[in-house]
């Protein structure tokens, strides 16, 4: 540890009820875990019958989400009364902006660090909710698009840090490259770009026909695959052409990507960091659109689509696919820029000295315990 000192792991289910959270598939088996109750599902219905019954439920379901949302803040506080510094990550749903805020208000000697991976629809929705930032030591975001949006919120531009998410730089590999990858995040119907992807994908069967390459789909969304994305790729008539592997350690991940030739992140929301510094710390070139954080990550070693556009995606993918050189020349910028923006050792320095300035703003100083 660059610290030198000891580093406390807290984790907790989330709320989405799907296989990850039921079975408790973490990462780090290790952490300190708590256990809450499920809150119901705030979406709103398509029925019309059900919209109607849901708007005169909704006020009862938030004052439960709210009050669960603060039970949960004070429970996650009771595991770090000895830190000095203490780094909540909001996600969404059960670790998502209202648990943070109520997290933000309870007395705590510590400093206090937010690390935002996403924004949620209730910040979004009451923007002048995300002034209680302001009571964070530090907020740490992953691309430079949320540092903007936050202060145009009304959060102090000097507590908002950009630190990117951080990547292993696995040594070079000779395996043989073959084929397309598309990383679907946690919910793969949601912003990744799906749709424009398995279009794209039409479109290159049409114009290559036998030569079309195959498709290998991966994301942290469950070891099963959703019966939409299938459905999907099937009435598009690429089911033959498409390889779901799903859910998959980070071992397998770095392992498709180096034997893949192309990356698409078409993402039109959500986050999209991860995948992007994994593919440049494989040499994956990566066709992606200018959204979810990936310019940051892959500045102008990128090869840039517009949005819900699978005819230039499909133009992109073959023109690499067909120029050995173009090939080339973009794993070799990608990768080399992975290796001096992305690597996990300045990512835990950038994140230390962020750490460091939320000490030095506590009455007292000094840096211990990590949460």
């Amino acid at each position: 540890m660059r610290t030198g000192e000891t580093v406390q792991w807290i984790g907790s289910n989330c709320e989405c009820g799907d296989a990850v959270s039921r079975t408790r598939q973490f990462i780090d088996s290790d952490c300190d875990f708590f256990e809450m109750p499920y809150t119901a599902t705030r979406q709103v219905p398509t029925t019309p019958w059900k919209r109607t019954v849901f708007r005169g439920v909704k006020p009862a379901l938030d004052l439960v989400s709210s009050t669960r949302a603060s039970s949960r803040a004070r429970k996650y506080t009771s595991y770090t009364r000895n830190a000095e510094v203490v780094n909540f990550h909001q996600i969404l749903a059960a670790y998502g902006s209202r648990v943070v805020f109520n997290w933000l208000e309870l007395p705590m000697d510590a400093a206090r660090v937010v690390t935002i991976h996403e924004f949620d629809d209730d910040q979004l929705a009451s923007p002048a909710v995300n002034k209680g930032y302001n009571k964070a030591d530090a907020v740490i975001v992953l691309s430079g698009a949320m540092r903007d949006r936050l202060i145009e919120f009304g959060v102090q531009p000097e507590k908002v840090h950009v630190v990117l998410h951080g990547t292993i730089i696995p040594d070079p590999s000779n395996d043989k490259r073959e084929g397309l990858v598309f990383y679907g995040g946690h919910k793969i119907m949601g912003g990744k770009g799906l749709d424009t992807v398995l279009k794209a994908m039409a479109i290159i069967q049409d114009r290559r026909r036998a030569d079309a390459p195959r498709l290998t789909i991966n994301g942290h969304y469950g070891t099963a695959t959703p019966a939409a994305a299938e459905a999907m790729a099937k009435d598009l008539g690429v089911d033959d052409l498409i390889v779901w592997r799903n859910q998959i350690p980070e071992r397998d991940m770095f392992e498709l990507y180096q034997k893949s030739m192309v990356c698409l992140l078409p993402f039109t929301a959500s986050f999209g960091g991860l995948a992007a510094a994994a593919a440049a710390a494989c040499g994956l070139p990566v066709i992606a659109t200018r959204q979810a954080g990936i310019p940051d990550y892959l500045g102008d070693t990128g090869i840039w689509v517009e949005e819900n556009n699978p005819d230039e995606l499909a133009t992109r993918i073959i023109e690499l696919l067909d120029d050995p050189a173009a090939w080339q020349a973009a794993s070799d910028s990608v990768r080399k820029r992975a290796e001096q923006l992305l690597s996990w050792d300045l990512i835990a320095a950038n994140t230390l000295q962020v750490f460091e300035r939320a000490v030095a703003g506590k009455a007292g100083g000094g840096a211990a315990q990590v949460s």
